[in-house]
């Protein structure tokens, strides 16, 4: 599943606030400011510190984010500073990985690879496609001071093989491992829809939300949809599971897009069907968001942060940008998704495109592709032969701005 997936599973959670059984609202005016943080369940306030010392004792602490805003990947790192302090056997868990990648984590944490070397063979370019800026910053803190990290993801493919067919049509030897998720809870599903319905997939568009959403919960598409969901999370629950085990019961900090912990649902609600204790959901928060729809269920704590993307900051500083995610294939780099009224799109570039020439130069990997993009200067052309279809070669020129 790609970033802005889970960033949709996000704001849907928000807007949907009304398919969700909540309690009592709660009143503050500013919501959650800066610098401070709100339990919901009593409506009190404490500092991270505060937050540091309330949730030293628990066993599985899950640290939510908004992918690209860098106060929260910050914040991520005061908390696990300040917990590693209290319990030196702790261990991370990062969604970042495919668990496939775990002996490159280990070689990383036992100092056996540079920073290049590390981000070349988690494929994080492929994986991820973000800015590993955001994240180095905590993998160095494991890495300096020998915490075990755990992948918690899986493939793309898996994901994609169960939102096709559901989680009975793909083969044993091909699940990487994963037992069958627990159902999808219901007030889950009705946060899902949302996003099934954000994709623009068809439904009763002329008619009130209470019959848009029984439609959606109806349709045999969006159960395979929710399944697919489900698989995510029973991953990155295991993921925890098995690195506690490892660890003799060590504390997992586990680092994931807050869209998989909100109100308990999603992985929370994988690790009580594992048998786990509850976790403790940490979410950091934008004063950009609307808070009126944070209830005593949300999180355990929702931390106040300053707005500081990473993708504005890309915009400030005029780096060009393509506008695709990408996955490697058998003969070039797939384009999985093109983004809206990016060059991408201005140029014609469609969906299931392979990319497999650049700049008159062979393409074979998606770092190659993000290579030959980041090495352009705005007012520059960037000439590409793609091939379409089983016979289709088209040669395209992309002409980044002047501005």
């Amino acid at each position: 599943m790609n970033f802005v997936f889970k960033v949709m599973m996000f704001f849907a959670a928000i807007h949907l606030s009304s398919w969700v059984q909540a309690e009592e609202q709660l009143n503050e005016p500013d919501c959650v400011p800066e610098g401070k943080v709100l339990l919901p369940a009593s409506n009190l306030w404490t500092s991270t510190l505060g937050l540091i010392e309330q949730v030293k004792d628990q066993d599985i602490v899950l640290l939510g984010e908004h992918h690209d805003n860098v106060e929260h990947h910050r914040w991520q790192l005061q908390m696990i500073t300040g917990l590693h302090v209290l319990k030196p056997d702790l261990v991370l868990g990062f969604e970042m990985f495919p668990r496939q990648v775990q002996p490159v984590l280990d070689r990383w944490v036992a100092g056996e690879l540079t920073e290049e070397e590390f981000l070349k063979q988690v494929k994080w370019a492929e994986y991820w496609n973000f800015d590993a800026a955001l994240y180095l910053p905590l993998f160095h803190y494991a890495r300096m001071n020998k915490v075990p990290m755990y992948a918690l993801n899986v493939n793309r493919t898996l994901i994609h093989k169960v939102g096709a067919g559901g989680w009975d049509s793909v083969p044993v030897a091909e699940r990487e491992g994963i037992s069958k998720p627990a159902p999808v809870g219901e007030d889950y599903k009705k946060m899902l829809a949302s996003v099934f319905m954000s994709h623009g997939t068809a439904h009763n568009a002329g008619a009130g939300v209470d019959d848009q959403l029984g439609s959606v919960l109806g349709n045999p598409a969006f159960g395979r949809f929710a399944e697919s969901q489900s698989v995510w999370d029973r991953a990155m629950a295991e993921g925890i599971v098995t690195g506690r085990q490892q660890h003799h019961g060590a504390m997992m900090v586990a680092i994931m897009g807050s869209g998989h912990m909100m109100y308990h649902f999603g992985v929370p609600e994988q690790l009580k069907a594992l048998g786990e204790g509850e976790p403790v959901a940490l979410i950091p928060w934008d004063t950009e968001f609307d808070c009126s729809y944070i209830d005593k269920k949300f999180a355990d704590a929702v931390i106040g942060l300053r707005i500081s993307r990473s993708s504005q900051k890309n915009e400030q500083q005029e780096r060009p940008r393509l506008g695709v995610y990408l996955e490697k294939g058998e003969t070039g780099v797939v384009i999985k998704r093109v983004v809206p009224g990016s060059l991408a799109e201005q140029n014609s570039l469609k969906e299931a495109d392979v990319i497999v020439e650049m700049a008159s130069r062979s393409v074979t990997e998606v770092e190659q592709v993000v290579d030959s993009v980041k090495s352009m200067q705005l007012g520059t052309w960037l000439p590409m032969k793609i091939k379409r279809g089983k016979d289709q070669v088209l040669d395209i020129v992309v002409k980044f701005p002047n501005k």
